[in-house]
Protein backbone atom coordinates (compact mmCIF):
# COMPACT_ATOMS: atom_id res chain seq x y z
CA UNK A 1 0.00 0.00 0.00
CA UNK A 2 1.02 3.48 -1.12
CA UNK A 3 0.94 6.60 0.46
CA UNK A 4 0.99 10.00 -1.04
CA UNK A 5 0.90 13.07 1.06
CA UNK A 6 0.18 16.32 -0.84
CA UNK A 7 -0.17 19.70 0.31
CA UNK A 8 -1.92 22.08 -1.85
CA UNK A 9 -0.50 25.74 -1.38
CA UNK A 10 -1.92 28.91 -3.59
CA UNK A 11 -0.71 32.25 -2.95
CA UNK A 12 -4.33 34.22 -3.25
CA UNK A 13 -6.03 34.01 0.09
CA UNK A 14 -8.89 35.50 0.86
CA UNK A 15 -7.81 36.16 3.92
CA UNK A 16 -4.13 36.32 4.30
CA UNK A 17 -2.89 36.73 0.64
CA UNK A 18 0.42 35.52 -0.08
CA UNK A 19 0.61 33.31 3.07
CA UNK A 20 2.09 30.62 1.74
CA UNK A 21 4.80 32.28 1.51
CA UNK A 22 4.97 33.92 4.57
CA UNK A 23 8.24 34.08 7.11
CA UNK A 24 8.44 31.54 9.64
CA UNK A 25 11.80 32.50 11.19
CA UNK A 26 13.81 32.46 8.00
CA UNK A 27 11.57 30.08 5.72
CA UNK A 28 8.48 30.54 3.76
CA UNK A 29 4.92 28.71 5.39
CA UNK A 30 5.11 26.23 3.06
CA UNK A 31 8.64 25.14 3.51
CA UNK A 32 7.97 24.53 7.41
CA UNK A 33 5.46 22.82 6.49
CA UNK A 34 6.88 20.69 4.51
CA UNK A 35 9.41 20.06 6.56
CA UNK A 36 7.34 18.71 9.05
CA UNK A 37 5.76 16.23 6.78
CA UNK A 38 9.40 14.98 6.03
CA UNK A 39 8.82 13.11 9.26
CA UNK A 40 5.05 11.33 7.76
CA UNK A 41 7.31 7.84 8.57
CA UNK A 42 3.98 6.21 6.61
CA UNK A 43 4.67 7.95 3.45
CA UNK A 44 6.32 6.90 0.18
CA UNK A 45 5.95 10.82 -1.33
CA UNK A 46 4.96 13.88 -0.43
CA UNK A 47 4.30 16.34 -2.81
CA UNK A 48 3.46 20.34 -2.69
CA UNK A 49 0.47 21.11 -5.28
CA UNK A 50 0.86 24.72 -6.47
CA UNK A 51 -0.72 27.18 -9.46
CA UNK A 52 1.76 29.88 -8.46
CA UNK A 53 5.51 30.20 -9.93
CA UNK A 54 6.66 31.47 -6.89
CA UNK A 55 5.52 29.20 -4.41
CA UNK A 56 6.78 26.04 -6.96
CA UNK A 57 10.39 28.15 -6.95
CA UNK A 58 10.59 28.42 -3.25
CA UNK A 59 9.50 24.59 -2.31
CA UNK A 60 12.04 23.52 -4.76
CA UNK A 61 15.12 26.07 -3.77
CA UNK A 62 14.36 24.09 -0.17
CA UNK A 63 14.79 20.42 -1.84
CA UNK A 64 11.59 19.51 -1.48
CA UNK A 65 8.96 17.99 -4.57
CA UNK A 66 6.35 20.55 -5.53
CA UNK A 67 4.42 20.16 -8.48
CA UNK A 68 2.61 22.77 -10.96
CA UNK A 69 -1.22 22.30 -11.23
CA UNK A 70 -4.00 23.86 -13.53
CA UNK A 71 -6.75 26.66 -11.50
CA UNK A 72 -8.49 24.87 -9.34
CA UNK A 73 -11.93 25.78 -6.82
CA UNK A 74 -10.38 23.54 -4.09
CA UNK A 75 -7.62 22.26 -2.67
CA UNK A 76 -9.22 19.07 -2.80
CA UNK A 77 -9.79 19.41 -6.47
CA UNK A 78 -5.87 20.63 -7.15
CA UNK A 79 -4.62 17.47 -4.74
CA UNK A 80 -6.99 15.23 -7.46
CA UNK A 81 -5.06 16.75 -9.96
CA UNK A 82 -1.64 15.44 -8.39
CA UNK A 83 -2.86 12.30 -7.40
CA UNK A 84 -4.12 11.68 -10.79
CA UNK A 85 -0.37 11.53 -11.68
CA UNK A 86 0.93 8.93 -8.94
CA UNK A 87 0.04 5.48 -8.08
CA UNK A 88 -1.32 5.44 -4.78
CA UNK A 89 -3.43 3.48 -2.33
CA UNK A 90 -3.81 6.66 0.19
CA UNK A 91 -3.52 9.87 -0.68
CA UNK A 92 -3.29 12.25 2.38
CA UNK A 93 -4.51 16.54 2.06
CA UNK A 94 -2.15 18.12 4.47
CA UNK A 95 -2.85 21.78 4.99
CA UNK A 96 -0.40 23.85 3.62
CA UNK A 97 -1.01 26.13 6.78
CA UNK A 98 -0.34 23.72 9.83
CA UNK A 99 3.44 24.42 10.41
CA UNK A 100 2.78 23.03 14.34
CA UNK A 101 1.42 19.95 13.29
CA UNK A 102 2.74 16.82 14.89
CA UNK A 103 3.69 14.02 11.90
CA UNK A 104 2.50 10.87 13.81
CA UNK A 105 -1.07 12.78 14.03
CA UNK A 106 -0.79 11.60 10.18
CA UNK A 107 0.91 8.62 10.65
CA UNK A 108 -2.20 7.67 12.83
CA UNK A 109 -4.44 8.75 10.40
CA UNK A 110 -2.44 6.50 7.49
CA UNK A 111 -2.66 3.30 10.04
CA UNK A 112 -6.21 3.36 10.53
CA UNK A 113 -6.75 3.61 6.58
CA UNK A 114 -4.36 0.51 6.37
CA UNK A 115 -5.87 -1.12 9.26
CA UNK A 116 -8.88 -0.64 8.17
CA UNK A 117 -9.87 -1.02 4.04
CA UNK A 118 -13.18 -0.52 4.51
CA UNK A 119 -13.22 3.28 5.28
CA UNK A 120 -13.65 5.83 2.24
CA UNK A 121 -11.34 8.58 4.49
CA UNK A 122 -10.37 9.72 7.49
CA UNK A 123 -10.04 12.78 9.43
CA UNK A 124 -9.06 14.38 12.85
CA UNK A 125 -10.53 16.22 15.57
CA UNK A 126 -10.27 17.44 18.96
CA UNK A 127 -12.17 18.95 22.01
CA UNK A 128 -13.02 22.42 22.47
CA UNK A 129 -11.20 24.37 25.19
CA UNK A 130 -13.49 27.27 25.14
CA UNK A 131 -16.69 28.28 24.33
CA UNK A 132 -15.24 31.30 22.12
CA UNK A 133 -13.94 28.92 19.33
CA UNK A 134 -17.07 26.74 19.51
CA UNK A 135 -19.54 29.75 18.33
CA UNK A 136 -16.56 31.02 16.38
CA UNK A 137 -17.91 30.46 12.34
CA UNK A 138 -14.51 29.87 11.04
CA UNK A 139 -14.29 26.88 13.41
CA UNK A 140 -15.89 23.85 12.19
CA UNK A 141 -17.52 21.63 14.67
CA UNK A 142 -18.23 18.05 13.99
CA UNK A 143 -20.27 15.36 15.74
CA UNK A 144 -19.50 11.38 15.45
CA UNK A 145 -21.62 8.45 15.99
CA UNK A 146 -20.66 5.74 18.83
CA UNK A 147 -18.31 4.07 15.69
CA UNK A 148 -16.96 7.57 15.70
CA UNK A 149 -18.02 7.95 12.37
CA UNK A 150 -18.77 11.31 11.42
CA UNK A 151 -22.64 12.67 11.70
CA UNK A 152 -22.49 16.39 10.54
CA UNK A 153 -20.05 19.13 10.00
CA UNK A 154 -21.38 22.45 10.71
CA UNK A 155 -19.87 26.32 11.61
CA UNK A 156 -22.88 26.71 13.49
CA UNK A 157 -22.40 25.67 17.56
CA UNK A 158 -23.91 22.63 17.65
CA UNK A 159 -25.52 20.47 18.91
CA UNK A 160 -27.10 23.08 20.81
CA UNK A 161 -25.44 24.15 23.42
CA UNK A 162 -21.33 24.17 24.18
CA UNK A 163 -19.94 21.01 25.07
CA UNK A 164 -19.12 20.24 28.27
CA UNK A 165 -21.78 22.49 29.61
CA UNK A 166 -23.96 19.37 29.72
CA UNK A 167 -24.57 17.79 33.71
CA UNK A 168 -22.85 15.05 32.55
CA UNK A 169 -20.24 17.29 31.02
CA UNK A 170 -19.44 15.25 27.96
CA UNK A 171 -17.97 16.78 24.94
CA UNK A 172 -20.54 16.45 22.28
CA UNK A 173 -19.02 18.28 19.75
CA UNK A 174 -15.62 18.84 18.75
CA UNK A 175 -13.39 20.90 16.38
CA UNK A 176 -12.56 19.76 13.02
CA UNK A 177 -9.14 19.66 11.67
CA UNK A 178 -8.79 19.78 8.13
CA UNK A 179 -6.70 17.20 7.22
CA UNK A 180 -7.71 13.73 5.34
CA UNK A 181 -6.74 10.58 4.66
CA UNK A 182 -8.51 9.14 1.64
CA UNK A 183 -8.61 6.01 -0.50
CA UNK A 184 -7.55 6.57 -3.89
CA UNK A 185 -11.24 5.26 -5.11
CA UNK A 186 -12.93 7.44 -2.77
CA UNK A 187 -11.22 10.77 -3.66
CA UNK A 188 -11.87 10.05 -7.36
CA UNK A 189 -15.61 9.31 -6.93
CA UNK A 190 -15.87 12.81 -4.58
CA UNK A 191 -14.36 14.57 -7.22
CA UNK A 192 -16.90 13.03 -9.92
CA UNK A 193 -19.65 14.21 -7.73
CA UNK A 194 -21.75 17.15 -8.33
CA UNK A 195 -21.45 20.00 -5.28
CA UNK A 196 -24.29 19.06 -2.77
CA UNK A 197 -27.45 21.63 -1.16
CA UNK A 198 -25.66 20.71 2.53
CA UNK A 199 -22.23 21.76 1.54
CA UNK A 200 -23.29 24.91 -0.12
CA UNK A 201 -25.39 26.28 2.88
CA UNK A 202 -22.75 25.45 5.21
CA UNK A 203 -19.64 26.00 2.68
CA UNK A 204 -17.87 22.68 3.88
CA UNK A 205 -17.00 20.12 0.80
CA UNK A 206 -16.33 17.29 3.35
CA UNK A 207 -20.71 16.91 3.45
CA UNK A 208 -20.66 16.40 -0.16
CA UNK A 209 -19.12 13.05 0.87
CA UNK A 210 -22.01 12.24 3.69
CA UNK A 211 -24.85 13.75 1.68
CA UNK A 212 -23.61 10.43 -0.85
CA UNK A 213 -23.85 7.71 1.58
CA UNK A 214 -19.80 7.78 2.14
CA UNK A 215 -18.46 7.22 5.62
CA UNK A 216 -15.65 9.66 7.08
CA UNK A 217 -13.89 8.34 10.14
CA UNK A 218 -13.01 10.95 12.97
CA UNK A 219 -9.79 10.51 15.02
CA UNK A 220 -9.82 12.41 18.21
CA UNK A 221 -5.95 13.87 18.90
CA UNK A 222 -5.01 15.42 21.71
CA UNK A 223 -3.05 18.03 20.01
CA UNK A 224 -4.76 21.70 19.03
CA UNK A 225 -3.08 22.68 15.43
CA UNK A 226 -2.83 26.42 15.07
CA UNK A 227 -3.58 27.22 11.30
CA UNK A 228 -2.20 30.27 9.80
CA UNK A 229 -5.52 31.40 8.11
CA UNK A 230 -4.89 35.57 9.16
CA UNK A 231 -2.03 37.58 10.12
CA UNK A 232 -2.73 37.26 13.77
CA UNK A 233 -2.77 33.55 13.01
CA UNK A 234 1.31 34.41 11.84
CA UNK A 235 2.13 36.24 14.66
CA UNK A 236 1.26 33.20 17.03
CA UNK A 237 2.63 30.64 15.41
CA UNK A 238 6.03 33.18 15.13
CA UNK A 239 5.24 33.23 19.67
CA UNK A 240 5.12 29.20 19.87
CA UNK A 241 7.77 28.56 17.49
CA UNK A 242 10.23 28.03 20.14
CA UNK A 243 8.40 27.24 22.78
Amino acid sequence: MKTLVVIPARYGSTRFPGKALADIHGKPLVVRVAEKAAGIKKAQNVVVATDDIRIFDAVKEAGFIAEMTGNHSTGTDRIGEVASRHAADIIVNLQGDEPLLDPKIIDHLIQTMLDHPELDLATCAHPFSNSSQWEDPNCVKVIVDRNNQALYFSRAGIPGNFPGSEPHGSQVAMRHVGIYAYRAQALSKFLNLDPTPLEKAEGLEQLRILENGMKIKVLKIDQEPVGVDTPEDLELVLKMWND
